[in-house]
């Protein structure tokens, strides 16, 4: 990951994560539609190393990190099928969360 990723992530609350993990998933479903497997697998990696990364956040508390582990094991699967994520319900409301607390 680069170090523009790490550096803007290091101070950042679930919603921000999981914004940025939104962003990933949502370029993995325009590729699976698009039929770009090599760009989909960069955006499920992409996603991955943001989730790896989370984990070693002290912004984090102990339950926060264990859904968006157990969000990335999901996430791992459903890329298996290589087929939209569907996920776009349940990461909306982080990326939306997010925006709005920038504007706090």
């Amino acid at each position: 990951m680069s170090n523009y990723h790490t550096n803007s992530l290091k101070n950042a609350d679930v919603f921000t994560v999981m914004g940025s993990v939104y962003a990933e998933v949502a370029r993995y479903d325009s590729a699976i539609g698009a039929d770009q497997a090599d760009q989909a697998d960069q955006a499920i990696l992409r996603a991955m190393e943001l989730i790896d990364f989370s984990q070693n956040l002290n912004t984090l508390n102990a339950a926060q990190k264990m859904e968006i582990d157990r969000f990335g094991s999901l996430l791992k699967d459903r890329a298996k099928l290589r087929e939209n994520s569907n996920f776009d319900d349940y990461l909306m409301p982080f990326a939306l969360a997010a925006r709005m607390r920038q504007f706090k």
